[in-house]
C-alpha cells in the first residue's frame, strides 16, 4: 500500500512538471477549452506526424525578438487549408509553432491562429481573446502557448523561455 500511494505521488509530481497548467486563476471554461487544443494537439509533438497531419508548410525559420529578454516564438509550421478558409476552429489552429530543444531537434510549445484581413476584415475572438493585426502578413493572429509555460501570458507573442540559434 505504501508503495503505491509513493508511485501515485511520484506519478502525479512527475505530471506536474511536465504538462503545463492551463491558467492559474482563471475561470473554468478557458482551462477546459486550452485542455481540449492540447488533446488535439499531442499528436503533433512529433513534426513527421504534424506534417503527415497537413501541418506541412514552414512559415518561418526560428523568429526571435531583436531584445534577447523578450525571447522568441520559434519555428512557424502551417496547414495550408487552414489557412485559406478564412475561419478559425479552436482545436484546428492554422500553425503549430517548434522550439529548438537544448540538444538538438524542435519541440512544439505553441499554435497560432491566423485569419488574413481579405478574408476578413473583423478580427476574431477566441479563448476570450481579441486578435491583433499583424501589418507584416496583414492578418489577425493569436498565439497560445499550450505547451510551453510563458511567464510574458498564455496569449502573448513572444516567449521569453524560447532562444533561436
Amino acid at each position: 500500500m505504501k508503495r503505491q500511494s509513493l508511485l501515485l505521488a511520484a506519478t502525479l509530481v512527475a505530471g506536474a512538471f511536465c504538462a503545463p497548467v492551463a491558467v492559474a486563476g482563471e475561470d473554468d471554461r478557458l482551462n477546459s477549452l486550452v485542455n481540449e487544443l492540447r488533446h488535439a494537439t499531442a499528436p503533433f509533438h512529433s513534426i513527421d506526424a504534424a506534417g503527415a497531419a497537413g501541418w506541412a508548410t514552414p512559415l518561418t525559420g526560428c523568429i526571435a525578438h531583436p531584445d534577447p529578454a523578450v525571447g522568441g516564438m520559434g519555428y512557424h509550421y502551417a496547414n495550408e487549408t487552414e489557412l485559406a478558409d478564412g475561419t478559425v476552429d479552436p482545436l484546428r489552429p492554422e500553425v503549430l509553432v517548434y522550439a529548438p530543444k537544448p540538444g538538438g531537434g524542435l519541440q512544439l510549445v505553441a499554435v497560432e491562429y491566423i485569419v488574413f484581413t481579405q478574408l476578413n476584415p473583423v478580427p476574431p475572438e477566441l479563448f476570450g481573446q481579441t486578435f491583433h493585426l499583424n501589418p507584416g502578413i496583414n492578418a489577425w493572429v493569436l498565439h497560445a502557448w499550450v505547451w510551453k509555460h510563458n511567464a510574458s501570458g498564455l496569449f502573448a507573442d513572444f516567449n521569453p523561455g524560447v532562444k533561436c540559434p
